[in-house]
């Protein structure tokens, strides 16, 4: 009976504990899949969040590289202009200087210093230049002076911000740094096309401030010795009147601006050149003056319609303005004359000359040689008698002498 109550016990016993272990195990298998369940569903979340994420940096990279690519487009086109500009400017130069509007260091110096007759014939004024100086700096490139830089300078080519493919999502930071470095690139070459583009500007309004400052320096000198061809000028010109600044105007009316001044400088240049403003001799004194004076001869008050410079026997003569022999023979008291017509109806007299080197229709230029000086006609000895004449009527050569140095010191 002990024995059997005793199996009886284990069978209960064994029976309970295996009801209990599968009882336990469904629970903790049912726990366990609830986990795994759980545990799933949050990688799952977090994938989700990661993916959005990413699509987040994805699109704004592509915003990004839109707008880069709208920008550097934009660059291009600037560049475009500014390259179109470089050509104007340096074209605006190069007339400028052909003009004598020099900008570089290839400017002639001098060939010599004016002379002055100890008479007065070139009396000095308060505007006089020709006692000015200094050591100046000479511009060794004057286009890279102005502004105008050659795009090749350019440290950054706006076409290779956008040569390198944009790398995958897998890391963000990376590509961030990365499309900063090709924003602030992009922003360098703009602000560098910029600036350029200022400094083309201010290149043009220098070259318009030069060019209507030597033409004001013309008309001032001309004015005197030719009204009436100054007048023509002026009012074919349009020039003259209140100073406009070249401030306030946009790129293409200061562009116009410079180029009519330009256009303008050589018609005023041309024009003046073709005075008689040379002097007829290199070295000379001036004995008599234009003006009443006693006759050397009659000993009475007559009016003298030139000037006389003392010179060597044989000094050379030179036409003092370019144009077209009218006469060279001997002329009663002027003895052996040469007499040139010249532009705006200016004519010029050489008399009393030993030698003459042209005949009636030749063309001289300024400076040509036309005779030498000698003492033949009405004189009293060695010396040039020399008259200018506009409509037969005769005008003071001092006053063009004295324009003539003036505009020398132009360098024109």
């Amino acid at each position: 009976m002990i024995c059997g109550a005793l199996a009886c016990v284990a069978t209960t016993l064994g029976l309970s504990g295996t009801a209990g272990y599968y009882l336990m195990r469904s629970d903790m298998m049912a726990e366990a899949t609830a986990e795994r369940t759980e545990l799933v569903l949050e990688y799952q979340d977090h994938i989700d969040r990661l993916r959005t994420e990413i699509e987040k940096l994805t699109s704004r990279q592509m915003v990004d590289r839109e707008t880069v690519e709208i920008q550097v487009m934009d660059v291009l086109r600037r560049q475009q202009d500014l390259n179109q500009r470089h050509a104007i400017v340096a074209d605006l130069v190069a007339r400028a200087e052909s003009v004598g509007i020099y900008l570089s260091n290839d400017k002639p110096l001098p060939q010599q210093k004016p002379s002055l007759d100890s008479l007065g014939l070139a009396s000095i004024k308060s505007d006089d230049k020709s006692a000015i100086g200094g050591q100046s700096e000479l511009i060794e490139e004057p286009v890279k002076a102005l502004g105008l830089r050659e795009s090749a300078t350019r440290s950054v080519d706006p076409l290779t911000i956008l040569q390198k493919t944009t790398p995958a999502p897998a890391a963000p930071r990376g590509d961030l740094k990365k499309n900063s470095e090709k924003q602030f690139a992009l922003d360098a070459v703009k602000a560098d096309i910029s600036e350029m583009d200022v400094e083309s500007t201010a290149a043009v309004d220098a070259i318009t401030v030069a060019t209507e400052s030597r033409i004001e320096d013309i008309l001032g000198i001309t004015h005197k010795i030719a009204p009436a061809v100054n007048a023509a000028l002026m009012k074919d010109s349009s020039i003259g009147g209140p100073f406009t600044p070249v401030s306030g105007k946009t790129f293409p009316g200061r562009l116009k601006r410079a180029d009519s001044a330009l256009k303008t400088f050589r018609r005023v240049k041309f024009t003046a050149l073709r005075l008689p403003v040379k002097r007829p001799l290199r070295n000379g004194t001036v004995s008599s003056r234009y003006g009443p004076r006693v006759d050397p001869f009659l000993r009475r008050l007559a009016m003298h319609t030139g000037i006389d410079f003392k010179a060597p026997y044989g000094a050379r003569v030179y036409s003092t303005a370019p144009g077209t022999v009218l006469n060279a023979k001997w002329a009663g008291g002027y003895g052996k004359m040469v007499e040139i017509k010249h532009a705006n109806g200016f004519v010029t007299r050489y008399a009393h000359l030993s030698r003459m080197h042209v005949a009636e229709g030749d063309h001289v230029l300024a400076g040509d040689l036309i005779g030498n000086v000698g003492s033949t006609g009405r004189s009293t000895g060695a010396h040039l008698h020399y008259e200018i004449r506009r409509n037969d009527k005769p005008h003071d050569p001092g006053t063009f002498l004295t324009a003539g140095e003036k505009l020398s010191a132009l360098s024109l």
